[in-house]
């Protein structure tokens, strides 16, 4: 009689860089598209309001992106100007500064 070895159950893990969903795959991403989109909320005076009830944190793929929209978000709502003046403060403000990086990042996003 032949016995049968069990195989462990697989288990998806899940980090800050791979997000995937409950079956493995690998969510969709764009991280220059991302890139696009932060710039130009930081450029264009209106651009927020355009897409806030599209867009939230969790909309962009790559964590610190999350964050930067996340700070935009804030300053939307306190209805302080968004640039990048403003939002590399804020994230600094936040603690988040370096872990997008850093005020260079910030300045490449408006390119």
């Amino acid at each position: 009689m032949a016995t049968t070895q069990k195989r462990p159950a697989r288990t998806t893990k899940v980090s800050k860089e791979k997000l995937t969903d409950e079956y493995g795959h690998l969510q969709p991403q764009a991280p220059e598209l991302e890139k696009a989109v932060l710039g130009a909320l930081m450029i264009e005076k209106d651009a927020y309001s355009l897409v806030s009830e599209i867009l939230k944190p969790e909309s962009f793929y790559e964590h610190r992106h999350q964050l930067i929209y996340a700070a935009i978000t804030d300053l939307a709502i306190q209805q302080k100007p968004i640039d990048l003046l403003t939002v590399t403060e804020h994230l600094r403000f936040r603690g988040h500064l370096d872990e997008v990086g850093g005020p260079f990042y910030i300045t490449q996003l408006s390119g």
